[in-house]
């Protein structure tokens, strides 16, 4: 592997987000996350999920981590192709190593920050952190970032089996279906859009074709606020 964040994402264990046969999936209601998110009344209003979210929360319910995820896509903050600024060429230096030092693992953790200050669910970071802190004995810290990467990614493949447009795994970045895929241990090969609203991401060791995603969210709003 050339990057550090693509072998650590593959390192996440395959079963924890492996369906069962007979497991139903969560297909997310657009429409009713929204009502939720954005009503001030609500137990699932963004703002308080949000901080329970940032305050590395371990009580949310598979629900509330549902809305969190699903209900960033209705928030004016959400840009689904967002530049994140940050010194990308020494990072890229930085991540094709795989033993670091004190001071380029604070350096992970402070690019992580930064992305994350942006972009709170830039799900290959939360990794980096995760690991970042484990190397420095940090475990609490590791801890939070692990199970908000493991949470995530469950609302993710809770979403359908990917096997088909009919269900295919819902996303807001178009980059979290290579993370997805990485965590399964696979490794994406070719792109193809679906209409009108798919990504299709073949895989080259797997015991399928590739994956489909739906990026309904994302096409949604681009155009939305261009």
């Amino acid at each position: 592997m050339k990057h550090l964040y693509i072998l650590i994402m593959m390192l996440l264990p395959f079963a924890i987000f492996a369906q069962e046969d007979g497991d139903t999936y969560t297909v997310p209601d657009f429409a009713e996350i929204e009502q939720d998110v954005n009503n001030p009344s609500s137990h699932y209003y963004y703002p308080k999920l949000f901080t329970r979210f940032c305050d590395g929360d371990t009580t949310l319910t598979p629900t509330e981590w549902e809305r969190l995820y699903y209900g960033y896509s209705f928030q004016e903050d959400y840009d689904p192709y967002r530049d994140v600024k940050y010194n990308r060429e020494k990072a890229t230096d930085l991540y094709r190593k795989t033993n670091h030092t004190p001071e380029e693992l604070d350096k992970i953790i402070h690019n992580a920050i930064t992305v994350l200050s942006d972009y709170p669910f830039e799900l290959r970071q939360m990794k980096l952190l995760s690991y970042a802190y484990t190397q420095k004995g940090e475990t609490e810290n590791a801890a939070i970032w692990e199970h908000k990467l493991r949470q995530l990614l469950g609302v993710i493949i809770s979403s359908g089996d990917g096997l088909s447009p009919e269900s295919a795994w819902y996303v807001i970045s178009s980059i979290h279906p290579y993370d997805v895929i990485y965590c399964f241990g696979l490794t994406p090969n070719d792109y193809t859009f679906v209409e009108p609203m798919y990504d299709f991401i073949e895989v080259e060791n797997g015991t399928t074709e590739g994956y489909y995603f739906n990026v309904s969210r994302i096409i949604v709003e681009h155009f939305r606020k261009q």
